[in-house]
């Protein structure tokens, strides 16, 4: 028989090859290919503990064979939610449990219409899009300004799409359905003929627009320009105070001179609530938003209330103070020799508007952001999602807030006349990460990336979402990274190390989810250090170079560096991209995605599967080569002398490496771990180097020993 020492070397030499030529076996093939092609086939943990090939071998490959007779443990086991530390598995003391339960998503896979992160996104740019809004309000309106006054014709302004659409605009003219031909008639016409062509074929808005605007009938210029300073002034003014869909900085300040300009004109409250640009100067002026939309007769009627009345209208609706900044009879008029206001009421009048205008945008984004959360949480079904404010059960409390698709289309950038609901709705049961998909035959990338901000499955019914690392991944890295930060640690250091461990592990569990590729996570340096650490490695070993270059690698080709066995960090560095749903470009992907187990824990299923396999094979000839191989296995697990003595098989290997006499099992638990410190230094068996020592020592020590007699581990290792 080949010396322990000898197989274990051999075996170890080349690991990739020599589980390749364990998965060549015809017995050993036909398991993986059957567990490979099944187990995406299973829905719920009944379906997979049902299917006893599928469950024998997963429980073979966890080490858990001798308790597969246990289902309902089991069960227990895999449903239980590895981030809540009460949890069924995480009360278990055995590792092997949390391990089997993390392999698969039976545990904590929410499937919810927005995750968090999703969610997060998705109302940071809902707020974004008003001060974007505002800055191409004023990009626009300096490019108009600069390139109007360049126009030589009614041809050059007329064929600049962005002149055009711009002056239209500002009158509330849809570009789309004016002509250039319709466009060259009005603007050549004479607004003084009543026979003209804007007089007798045109509406008011073109007629408006029309004297903005000094074209000969034949299209040249009547004066140096197109338009005098005043006309463009004034176009300029009606697109910021018509476009934006709030008050701007450069709107208020536009309504400010209308308002100064305007009031001294006023003879009657009549006269001016029939202006709706002076009422909403006075509605923002003095914050009167409740009820919200107050009509200009509701305004009339706050404006002529008594003061001294409570009673009055005013004072029912809590603005008692507004009538006293007006100077209108009972009748509503401004009496004989007096003014609407006085000119400190306007000025304190136009200091109110320009604190206050801005709060309705404000009450907007407010209101809206937090029905959005309230709502998209009890959001089951995309017929839930389009479910108007005014037809959910809160009592009419949200009824003038926007609608949840009207926040999601102004986060993405879309209006509302760009996408009809129906197309919405089938938008979002679209997959986004499917290039033959709806969403992406449209070849815009606000849509896909609207989809991809909610998960909807292909019935309209909420799912689980595509995030860089599944939920149970998630978790999986949580408890690998505290165990790392803690393992050896003890008293108050280790408190110490707890608390910054949680820590970090909330940084990690808020950050995660906004990583949409690889390129996000590589960037957030916190993010990689954790990933790191928690399988193993030294941040300041793994550069970024080459985890880009892991994460572009083939995991399954065994020329690939994730499986070099030359590299003592290939494994690792394996286990930690195949975690990840990502493509070989860095981009989430589906593929690596499933219901029962992801790819990454599929690919993790089928070797240790193997090396359950190997260690068996090894076992019937060799005992000693079994117990070695499993210690180089376990070793990277040991986070105590008391985990060594716990494992009889590690405990063999330990002992037997040392020579320590067979009586040393009898001592005291306390004296034997004592003793066991002097032969054990726990860190090193963080170290691949180290821990081939120690098992090699073993290997040579078992063979002197030429113990060939039933090991007391050997029943231990039957099922690990």
């Amino acid at each position: 028989m080949i010396s322990t020492y000898l197989s274990y070397t051999i075996l170890t030499k080349n690991m990739p090859s020599t589980l390749d030529r364990v998965a060549k076996q015809p017995s050993t093939q036909r398991e993986i290919d059957y567990y490979n092609a099944n187990i995406g086939n299973v829905k719920t943990v009944d379906d997979f503990m049902n299917d006893y090939r599928l469950y024998s071998y997963a429980t073979k490959a966890y080490g858990l064979a001798d308790m597969a007779y246990g289902k309902g443990f089991l069960k227990q086991v895999l449903e239980s939610d590895l981030s809540d530390p009460n949890s069924f598995a995480n009360r278990l003391s055995d590792p092997r449990y949390k391990e089997f339960a993390a392999a698969f998503n039976f545990g904590a896979q929410p499937e919810v219409a927005q995750a968090p992160a999703q969610e997060d996104e998705t109302l940071g740019l809902y707020t974004q899009s008003y001060a974007d809004e505002e800055t191409s309000a004023r990009t626009e309106s300096t490019y108009y300004s600069a390139a109007v006054d360049k126009v030589k014709n009614v041809s050059d302004l007329v064929n600049n799409d962005r002149l055009r659409d711009y002056m239209l605009q500002a009158y509330d003219i849809d570009p789309t359905y004016v002509s250039k031909t319709f466009l060259k008639s009005v603007l050549t016409s004479d607004v003084n003929d009543p026979k003209s062509f804007v007089n007798t074929s045109a509406n008011d808005k073109y007629k408006a627009l029309a004297a903005q605007f000094s074209f000969n009938a034949d299209g040249t210029l009547k004066n140096a320009t197109a338009q005098t300073t005043a006309q463009k002034n004034a176009v300029i003014e009606q697109y910021n105070v018509t476009v934006p869909s709030f008050t701007t900085f450069t709107a208020a300040a536009y309504n400010k001179t209308h308002y100064e300009a305007t009031i001294g004109t006023i003879t009657s409250v009549k006269q001016l609530v029939s202006d709706p640009r002076m009422v909403d100067y006075i509605k923002a002026a003095f914050s009167m938003w409740d009820p919200p939309n107050l009509s200009g007769a509701t305004v009339q009627a706050i404006i002529t209330s008594d003061p001294s009345d409570p009673t009055s209208f005013a004072n029912v609706f809590g603005y008692g103070g507004v009538p006293k900044m007006f100077n209108f009879d009972a009748n509503g008029n401004v009496p004989p020799g007096e003014q609407a206001q006085t000119a400190d009421q306007v000025k304190k009048t136009s200091e109110n508007y320009s604190e206050n205008y801005s709060q309705l945008e404000q009450l907007t984004v407010d209101g809206g952001s937090a029905n959005f959360k309230t709502r998209m949480a009890s959001v089951k079904d995309i017929d839930d999602f389009f479910l108007s404010n005014k037809d959910d059960d809160d009592g009419g409390i949200n009824d003038n807030d926007p609608e949840l698709y009207q926040i999601v289309l102004r986060a993405y950038g879309l209006g509302e006349d760009e996408v009809t609901k129906s197309q919405l709705k089938k938008i979002l049961e679209s997959d986004p990460y499917d290039p033959k998909s709806y969403v992406n035959s449209l070849k815009d990338d606000r849509l896909v990336k609207l989809a991809k901000a909610l998960n909807f499955d292909s019935k309209g019914d909420a799912s689980t979402p595509l995030q860089a690392l599944s939920q149970t991944q998630i978790n999986n890295f949580g408890l690998a990274y505290n165990t790392q930060k803690t393992m050896l640690l003890s008293g108050a250091e280790q408190q110490a190390a707890v608390k910054a461990s949680k820590e970090d592990i909330a940084y990690f569990e808020d950050n995660i989810g906004k990583v949409k590729s690889v390129s996000d996570l590589l960037a957030d340096k916190k993010l990689v250090s954790f990933i790191l650490t928690a399988k193993g490695l030294d941040p300041k070993q793994v550069t970024t170079d080459t985890l880009k270059k892991a994460f572009a690698a083939d995991p399954d080709d065994p020329k690939s560096m994730l499986n070099d066995p030359t590299d003592k960090n290939s494994a690792k560095l394996k286990e930690l991209v195949t975690s990840f749903n990502f493509d070989s470009k860095g981009n989430l992907t589906r593929s690596t995605t499933g219901t029962a187990q992801n790819g990454g824990a599929l690919r993790r299923t089928n070797e240790l599967y193997l090396e359950q396999a190997l260690e068996e094979q090894q076992g019937d000839t060799n005992q000693g080569v079994r117990l070695a191989l499993y210690a180089q296995r376990k070793a990277p697990d040991i986070t105590s002398i008391y985990d060594i003595m716990g494992d009889q098989a590690m405990f063999e290997v330990v002992t037997t490496a040392f020579n320590l006499p067979s009586a040393f099992q009898s001592m005291d638990v306390d004296q034997q771990a004592k003793a066991l410190q002097k032969y054990v230094t726990l860190s090193d068996l963080q170290d691949p180097d180290k821990v081939d020592k120690l098992v090699k020592r073993f290997a040579v020590m078992y063979d002197l020993k030429n113990n060939t007699q039933s090991s007391p581990a050997l029943t231990i290792l039957t099922s690990r």
